[in-house]
């Protein structure tokens, strides 16, 4: 076991988590040895997009197991995948299993309380991964000569293609071989769904499982959208039915006894309602697909020429995360585990040529009130999340990983401590935790965050940000140099008054500007937008904390905790964070910071605690 502690590399092996997580990274990789392999296979980019099929494994990790000859006496059984035969989560169920009422995030325990004759095996990731790679090949070859395709990899058990075809039959028969192909060689089973576009293909694929086909043609769409609940369109969560719900009601097209919300309620109400609703982006696209209009394309894995062209090519960050066997004890052992991450996330790094301008590291502190030796084996248990971000002071490729370990250390030694003599009730009353369940929505962290107990750290994160392509870097800084090699004056002066100010931040400066970020969100703010909650907010950062913009504050705020937007009662909560802290007298910040956090667990359905890691200066 002793391997197994601290050590990335047995995580990543291990973790079911990463192995689907780092999957269509690794897919780019393959889809092009497999082009270089079968060039007929490389229909190059596809500008007409007809027809969309998706296709969607039946119960994936828990099928791949079945279809094994020395499982199938289990076949008639419930059957659940998970790593422990106990405390473990369930990832996957087969359907005699989801009869019972089990699902994926199931406690392995509580499915047998439900289920006693509930099986569970383990997980196979290997064969998980040739069943889907066999997949990918029946795709091509079966639609080789007979139509163009791109082939976009969701994840490892959900795949999207796009012809050039606009024959349905044609779509259909492909499904049929592909999955009769799949089922042969591997014993598993898939769903296809085929549509004009990519949200109508998944609608489709969605009732045509476990084990089916099912098309939708244009004619369909109009009566089909009109009886679909409004929660079946992929993106459609709790917040955004719980907002469109409300705006429903408020607007007395919903009766407040309805069980069920349809896409024909929705499409009741304007563009312009659902953006004030949902933010101008999100308000739009909901707009469309409840209409059944996605202008989404397929986007070939394979291709980053392609992804870069479209946006999708150069990440805003890269990084790496490491949450399991993570038992420091001492800082040697935080080192270890940070090298590991720093190298990871530095080979994503030269995998698409970038350098990095900053970085973000987050720790998991054990909650105080919570066990040091959580429910499952070596697992992380409730954790509180301490954030600490770091600026370079150049930009570094991925082969300055030593440069960027010392940046970490630079920032993360303060904080820690071997011992501290502060019992753990004591850190939860310093943290603002009250009790073992105290539910949290945000964590502020400033630099001054001290006393983080090693023993006590139970994940680590490293994050590279502020990405650009080297290239581009290098052109930046050839633009501020003459033709004679030497920097123009205004470029030198600009040059230095920038390293400047970014050797002596402003803590409330990146505080101004991370709340403004916050507020605008998806809706950019102009004096031509109506007021609505997050323009009364901006308008409230740029004042002075007063009795009076106090009151102004509550007003806005009490509206965003009625719409249920945590994010926006999270943003003011910053903004009166912000104020308070710049006011000209803060002695009694912390007192007129808790009333403004009473104030919003009065208006929430369920009272809040913040949790302080760091507050602000007092003086």
């Amino acid at each position: 076991m002793d391997s197994q502690v601290n050590s990335l590399r047995h995580f990543q092996q291990h973790s079911r988590l990463h192995f689907i997580g780092q999957w269509k990274t690794r897919m780019e990789d393959t889809f092009k040895q497999l082009f270089a392999e079968r060039p007929e296979w490389n229909h190059g980019k596809l500008y007409q997009q007809n027809l969309f099929i998706h296709i969607d494994m039946d119960a994936f990790f828990c099928n791949v197991q079945l279809a094994k000859p020395e499982h199938a006496h289990l076949r008639s059984l419930p059957v659940g995948i998970a790593a422990g035969k106990f405390n473990s989560d369930i990832s996957s169920c087969n359907y005699l299993a989801r009869g019972y009422g089990i699902h994926a995030g199931m406690y392995v325990n509580a499915a047998k309380e439900i289920c006693p004759d509930l099986q569970i095996l383990g997980y196979d990731l290997a064969a998980c991964e040739a069943v889907a790679l066999q997949l990918y090949r029946h795709i091509f070859s079966r639609f080789q000569n007979r139509a163009n395709i791109s082939v976009e990899v969701y994840s490892i058990d959900e795949v999207v293609i796009a012809t050039d075809t606009a024959d349905y039959e044609l779509a259909l028969d492909v499904c049929h071989q592909i999955r009769s192909d799949l089922r042969e060689l591997s014993g598993c089973t898939a769903s296809c769904g085929v549509a004009p576009n990519i949200m109508l293909a998944r609608i489709a694929t969605k009732s045509a499982k476990p084990d089916g086909v099912r098309v939708i043609r244009p004619e369909e769409i109009g009566p089909l959208l009109r009886r679909l609940p409004f929660s079946s369109i992929h993106g459609v969560g709790d917040s955004t039915l719980n907002k469109v719900t409300q705006l429903l009601i408020s607007k007395h097209l919903l009766s407040r006894h309805s069980d069920t919300v349809y896409c024909a309620d929705v499409q009741a109400l304007t563009k312009e309602h659902l953006q004030e609703s949902l933010g101008r982006k999100a308000g739009e696209t909901f707009y469309k697909l409840c209409r059944g209009e996605d202008s989404r394309v397929v986007v070939r894995t394979g291709d980053l020429a392609e992804k870069t062209e479209l946006g999708k090519g150069i990440p805003n960050s890269v990084g790496s995360s490491m949450n399991y066997a993570v038992r420091p004890t001492c800082v040697e052992d935080i080192w270890k585990i940070a090298l590991q991450l720093v190298e990871d996330s530095c080979v994503k790094l030269d995998r698409y040529n970038l350098v990095a301008h900053g970085a973000r590291v987050t720790l998991l502190e054990r909650h105080p009130l919570h066990p040091k030796q959580p429910q499952k084996y070596m697992g992380r248990g409730k954790c509180i999340e301490l954030h600490v971000s770091i600026k370079f002071a150049h930009p570094l490729s991925g082969s300055a990983s030593r440069e960027m370990l010392s940046e970490v250390q630079r920032v993360v030694v303060p904080l820690l401590v071997s011992n501290r003599d502060t019992t753990d009730e004591d850190r939860a009353k310093q943290l603002g935790l009250d009790t073992a369940d105290d539910r949290t929505i945000w964590t502020i962290t400033l630099s001054d965050v001290n006393e983080v107990l090693i023993p006590d750290i139970r994940g680590m994160t490293v994050q590279l940000t502020g990405l650009k392509e080297i290239g581009a870097v290098q052109q930046t800084e050839k633009q501020m140099r003459t033709e004679k090699g030497q920097m123009s004056l205004l470029a030198a002066f600009s040059a230095k008054r920038k390293k400047q100010e970014e050797e002596t931040p402003s803590p409330l400066l990146s505080m101004e500007q991370t709340l403004e970020s916050e507020i605008q969100g998806s809706v950019p703010l102009s004096s031509a937008q109506p007021i609505d909650t997050k323009n009364c907010l901006y308008v409230l950062s740029k004042g002075k904390w007063s009795a009076e913009v106090c009151a102004e504050w509550q007003k806005s705020c009490r509206s965003a905790c009625e719409m249920g937007d945590y994010a926006l009662v999270k943003a003011h909560l910053k903004c009166a964070l912000y104020l308070i802290a710049s006011s000209a007298t803060t002695l009694n910040a912390k007192e007129e910071y808790d009333r403004v956090v009473q104030f919003v667990s009065t208006q929430l359905p369920v009272a809040i605690n913040i949790v302080l890691v760091s507050f602000l200066p007092c003086s």
